[in-house]
């Protein structure tokens, strides 16, 4: 090639034809058109996300609602049921008990709500009067505290008054459409049902299918479980709480006994100190303080009765929570989507973590020292004294306790039998699904890959790929006479002793064994 044609702009360089080296792979283009599209994504969520995060809200509260729904519509449509009447029924029946316990307890729960937030500076007054007397230290007065809080309040009371009027009413009305949208996209998404995921998976391959139903699975699991054995554990407790208040006559006993069940169900760890503090406090500056002792023994005992008696009932399997990581996920979904976020965090852990446990692969670990504490050296009378009382006493009274009993935690559902038989149902039958989508796994696929020896390159360079016939079995322009001299030759090869290399599992040196026989000869001995 010339200078001059060097030097000239070659069109086709762009767009070089199949089996050109210039071309770039058959993944290039996919890949650039993703990127392209998760660049504008992100782009249009930085900029947009704000003008529709009520949306998304909303259908997330909606789809959260459906699957809540659905074990009942599932039961519905077993007795003979239409989806859509079973769907409209579930969410009807929902809605109305909504409203007549805000019909039968809205006021009463208003009026006390606004009685309780007069009777706060008596409360404070009470309680900073107890602590000087016992500690000598003295809280600052309620009418000097709300100097100080005044003295950060800015502009003037009338319009900051409208305005919070005008925010208020807006707020409620946001929130009545907000509810309004949710419940009809609920109803849209439960009507579906089975439609939906039909739609969703038509679009992905078998294996892929049988992956998204069951993380489908695991979350309306966790999510109607959950929502349901606690609602109907913080409506128990509620009651019982408001019957209490009112036999010892403690004000404000609605709004205190709702926020003492609501917490308790649906805050992990810390929800039965959480809420039983508020009652508690109340019945100590309105009755005096064995009342709020009272308080305490009976809440005490209830949550003994729940553990053993109600929330076995309730919850027939149960896997653990980290405390620590349960009360976290509470604090984070709770501060980014509010009080829904808190209700649904523990849920949507557990699914995270019932699809982690299923998909992600275990290794065994290894010995060292910071796996486990050291063994002690001495007991003590005192420890050897506490592990007697573990032994005898703790360890086979928790034996017998049930497993929802045994944590605050312990709120969702799916033991380790059953994430058996996820796994097994996500990875067990991938090849059924790729013969049926048209995909076979190759044996060559599967089998490790074997050395070819150099001196076979060599002779058969020229002769290209060409069918090998089975041994003992004439090829193209080959007779019998050939084939048998051929296996002869082998034979005979084959007879020489071998040596081969084996390695120790404890890591020592490679021992060399000699063998005779029709085992053919290692072909790495005659590499050079």
């Amino acid at each position: 090639m010339s200078e001059e044609s060097k030097q000239k702009l070659d069109v086709a360089s762009l767009f070089p034809s199949k089996g050109d080296p210039r071309r770039p792979p058959e993944w290039y283009g996919r890949a650039l058109f993703y990127a392209v599209i998760a660049v504008y994504l992100g782009w249009f969520v930085f900029t947009s996300y704000g003008k529709i995060t009520y949306i998304v809200f909303d259908i997330v509260i909606a789809l959260f609602l459906a699957l809540a729904v659905e074990p009942l519509v599932i039961r519905l449509i077993k007795h003979g049921w239409k989806r859509g009447v079973a769907s409209v029924t579930c969410l009807t029946s929902l809605l109305v008990i909504v409203i007549v316990l805000m019909a039968l307890f809205g006021n009463m729960f208003v009026q006390q709500m606004i009685s309780m937030v007069k009777g706060l500076p008596d409360l404070y007054n009470q309680f900073a009067a107890f602590v000087d007397a016992k500690t000598h230290f003295k809280l600052p007065e309620m009418n000097d505290l709300g100097g100080e809080i005044m003295k950060n309040i800015k502009g003037s009371w009338v319009t900051d008054f409208a305005g919070q009027a005008v925010s208020t009413t807006m707020g409620v009305l946001g929130q009545i459409l907000n509810l309004t949208t949710a419940l009809m996209v609920a109803f849209y998404i439960s009507i579906a049902g089975p439609k939906l995921r039909r739609s969703v998976c038509q679009w992905i391959a078998p294996r892929s299918q049988r992956r998204f139903l069951m993380v489908w699975t695991v979350v309306q699991d966790q999510i109607s479980g959950f929502l349901f054995s606690r609602s109907i554990l913080a409506a128990i407790n509620a009651a019982c709480m408001s019957v209490f208040l009112m036999i010892i006559k403690v004000p404000y006993w609605l709004p205190l006994a709702l926020f003492c069940g609501i917490v308790s169900q649906f805050v992990p760890t810390l929800g039965t100190y959480i809420g039983g503090a508020l009652p508690v406090l109340f019945a100590w500056g309105e009755r005096g303080i064995g009342y709020a002792i009272g308080v305490v023994v009976f809440i005490t005992v209830y949550q003994q009765i729940e553990n053993l008696v109600l929330s076995p009932k309730i919850s027939e399997r149960t896997m653990d929570l980290n405390p620590c990581i349960a009360f976290l996920t509470v604090l984070f979904f709770g501060s980014i989507f509010g009080a829904a976020g808190a209700f649904l965090a523990l849920p949507i852990t557990a699914s995270i973590q019932v699809l982690l446990k299923v998909a992600m692969k275990r290794y065994p670990l290894v010995d060292m020292p910071l796996m486990s504490d050291p063994e002690p050296n001495k007991k003590s009378k005192m420890v050897e004294a506490a592990d007697a009382i573990n032994e005898h006493v703790i360890k086979p009274v928790s034996d017998h306790m049930p497993r929802q009993a045994k944590g605050s935690s312990a709120h969702v559902s799916f033991d380790d039998d059953h994430i058996q038989y996820l796994r097994e149902q996500m990875y067990g039958s991938d090849r059924e699904d790729d013969a049926a989508s048209g995909y076979a796994h190759s044996e060559s696929e599967e089998s490790p890959t074997m050395a070819i020896p150099k001196h076979l390159l060599e002779r058969h360079a020229g002769e290209g790929l060409q069918y090998k016939p089975r041994r003992g079995v004439p090829g193209k322009g080959e007779s019998q006479d050939e084939v048998d001299i051929v296996r002869k030759t082998d034979t005979a090869e084959s007879s020489t002793p071998v040596e081969s290399e084996r390695t120790d599992s404890d890591g020592a040196k490679p021992s060399v064994a000699t063998t005779t026989g029709t085992k053919p000869k290692n072909p790495r001995s005659q590499w050079s």
